[in-house]
């Protein structure tokens, strides 16, 4: 008997990582800010599709942003080819974070499935106000199979045409964390339930921008 191979096809992934403090500085500055003063803030409500009620548009910190998620977004396109593949230009392009903002999810808030405009897109976790023992233990799915409190989550489909899904379950130990996808990705946030706090998230789109 011959020798038995197996052969994965190729696909896109994520990629993670975990800022420090120092990194993200800049960032929680202006959350901070804006959280002192919810009203003087540009609402990102009419941009989004989150049934969430405090989204605003970041403004000092985006520069910071980009310089900081940049070097990731090369290391992506480096290990898929990422941007020769889904992009054909006549001309060079920059790519930019053009925009970007945060999330302040209240307890029973989410997002449904979507996904975003550009090319690249991302997500940080800068506060997570549980742990996942208690969050599951308390949810309403506490008896599911599949308990997703909390849970961020990715969808997509595989070479069958059946869709598969990668699941993130978020608490205090990925505070700091970004993951960086593909913009046409689609995902979803499900609703956390034992904390009056916020959970705070950054999200951003990279694009091709003159």
């Amino acid at each position: 008997m011959t020798n038995t191979f197996v052969q994965n096809f190729n696909n896109y992934g994520i990629l993670t990582r975990q800022f420090t403090s120092e990194e993200l500085l800049p960032v929680q500055n202006e959350i901070e800010k804006i959280k002192s003063n919810f009203e003087s803030s540009i609402s990102m409500n009419t941009s989004l599709i989150g049934n969430i009620e405090k989204e605003y548009r970041l403004l000092d910190s985006k520069d910071h942003l980009e310089n900081l998620i940049m070097p990731l977004v090369r290391d992506y396109d480096n290990t898929y080819n990422y941007l020769s593949r889904s992009v054909v230009l006549l001309q060079d392009v920059p790519l930019r974070l053009t925009n970007a903002w945060v999330n302040f999810q209240s307890k029973n808030e989410f997002n449904p499935n979507h996904d975003h405009d550009g090319i690249f897109s991302f997500v940080i976790w800068t506060h997570v106000p549980y742990n996942m023992n208690t969050e599951k233990d308390s949810a309403p799915g506490k008896y599911s199979k599949n308990n997703l409190a909390g849970a961020f989550e990715f969808q997509y489909t595989n070479i069958l045409g059946d869709i598969q899904s990668h699941t993130i379950h978020i608490d205090k130990s990925v505070e700091n964390t970004i993951v960086l996808f593909p913009a046409k990705l689609r995902h979803c946030v499900y609703p956390f339930y034992t904390s009056n706090d916020y959970r705070i998230s950054v999200s951003g789109n990279f694009m091709l921008t003159l």
